[in-house]
């Protein structure tokens, strides 16, 4: 990703976890070793009581137990990297195998991780954006804040368009809290915690620190890495169920609603299209997602919702035509729309006319004053 375009000013975010988030990461982990203990040793049956192995370790075994936990920790971490890897929308796990496997340079490696973070981020602002969107009536106003200490004000049209990830986590928050304080019930709220909110932001200080600051040496990306990295996992393990998120983009509609799809999960790359059949409001959804600049819509489906993700992503053929590149939205320019494709680190620039035209329900979840501010 380039260095050239701007980056979210430095924030002031604790670097400590919250309380509430703590609290809820040690309940997950429990589960987990619980569910290690379980598959592992089966349940324990005695005459008529049924006991969980988990319990029986910790009161005849308390030292097994601890080691239990610990092992069952560092499993849970190592399975996750590879979830990620193949089971997370391509622009995060494409950059993550990056960081794990391409490179050994701390820098590169860095930049990687760094391209991850940031493709999660808009990743799941344009899920929650365009799930708020099928919800209009419901969520409109909008309102946004930029860091946890300041008070939410209302959106406007230009956050939609911002290149800044503080103004992104802010859209996702905004639209977690809306649905909470008018009681709708989103999907986006399955996948992301709204206490979790908290620690986004929080890595997303260790992020601005060298996205700021000049080039680093190899050893001082070591020392980031050291840092971000455990943060970064636990945020990953949170939302470990954005493998259940699968982009995807149309190759063709058949009669009776079947549609070809070529799926855009995993780093491999490799071209993927299969035949599924989708419900009406999906279909016409898809039928609807005309291509853009020559540029195909990229959709995302999870728990039966189907979206369309455009703006804010494309997809087209590279060079060869056997492979796809996902381009996101970076900024606006000199009356372009600046992207990037994370995977091979290129950038497209398209008329921006075209691209804000499909604004339009986004920017009817702001104030009737909001538009164009």
């Amino acid at each position: 990703m380039s260095d050239a375009l701007a980056r979210d000013q430095p924030e002031t975010e604790s670097l400590e976890p919250d309380q509430e988030l703590i609290k809820r990461r040690h309940v997950r982990d429990e589960q987990d070793y619980r569910d290690r203990c379980e598959n592992s040793y089966g349940m324990v049956t005695l005459g008529q009581e049924e006991f969980h192995p988990a319990d029986i370790l910790d009161k005849l075994a308390p030292d097994a137990a601890r080691r239990g936990r610990d092992e069952a920790s560092v499993q849970v971490r190592r399975d996750l990297e590879q979830i990620v890897r193949e089971q997370f929308p391509a622009p995060i796990a494409a950059p993550f195998q990056g960081y794990l496997e391409g490179t050994l340079q701390p820098l590169q490696r860095l930049y990687r991780l760094r391209d991850s973070w940031e493709s999660l981020i808009r990743i799941l602002a344009a899920v929650a954006l365009s799930e708020a969107v099928q919800s209009l009536a419901s969520l409109r106003p909008l309102s946004i804040r930029e860091g946890k200490d300041q008070e939410p004000r209302p959106c406007k049209a230009r956050d939609l368009c911002s290149e800044r990830l503080a103004v992104r986590i802010g859209l996702i928050e905004g639209v977690l809290h809306r649905a909470q304080d008018v009681d709708v019930e989103l999907r986006i709220s399955s996948l992301v915690p709204l206490e979790l909110i908290a620690e986004i932001r929080r890595l997303n200080v260790v992020r601005n620190g060298f996205s700021h600051e000049s080039t680093k040496s190899n050893a001082q990306a070591e020392e980031i890495i050291d840092e971000a990295y455990s943060v970064m996992l636990e945020v990953l393990l949170d939302l470990r169920d954005m493998q259940s998120v699968e982009l995807f983009r149309i190759h063709a509609i058949r009669p009776g609603f079947e549609a070809e799809i070529e799926t855009l999960t995993g780093h491999a790359g490799s071209r993927s299209v299969q035949l599924v059949r989708l419900d009406p409001e999906a279909a016409a959804l898809a039928m609807s997602a005309t291509p853009v600049d020559g540029m195909s819509r990229v959709l995302a489906r999870f728990d039966g919702l189907t979206l369309d993700l455009s703006p804010f992503f494309y997809a087209e053929n590279d060079g060869t035509g056997h492979r796809t590149r996902i381009l996101h939205y970076v900024c606006k320019k000199a009356g372009k729309w600046q992207m990037e494709c994370v995977a091979d680190s290129t950038s497209k620039t398209s008329a921006a006319a075209q691209h804000e035209e499909l604004l339009g329900p986004f920017e009817d979840l702001l104030e009737r004053d909001g538009k164009g501010a």
